[in-house]
């Protein structure tokens, strides 16, 4: 348990920088695909614009237990899950585009649906 002592951003900042650079990427990956598929749809934008705000609103619940309470590894928890999620979607989209990683191939959540 003592490496979980040892976690800690360089600076909170980092704590929303990493996420939001993440959100980012995912954002372009997925619009990138949607474009190459030639299924853009602004509602499935929307509502994913939606989800990115919730994630960003989950770290700074996290911040504030941090500030308020001392207790930094629900900051932690929250910080680490949300950049598991993107990266997990950025792969996806990344397959999607034919930049399959073999590792993950299966792994991935991208069986088309019959």
């Amino acid at each position: 348990m003592e490496y979980l002592q040892s976690l800690e951003f360089t600076s909170i900042i980092w704590v929303f920088i990493l996420p939001l650079i993440l959100m980012l990427i995912d954002i372009v990956t997925g619009y990138v695909n949607a474009w190459k598929t030639k299924k853009i749809d602004s509602s499935k934008m929307r509502d994913g614009i939606g989800k990115k705000c919730a994630e960003l609103v989950y770290i700074l619940l996290g911040v504030l237990f941090k500030l308020a309470f001392g207790v930094d590894a629900v900051m932690y928890f929250l910080v680490i899950y949300i950049c598991y999620m993107e990266l997990n979607s950025i792969a996806e989209n990344c397959d999607k585009l034919g930049f399959d990683i073999p590792v993950l191939k299966d792994k991935l959540n991208n069986r088309e649906e019959k």
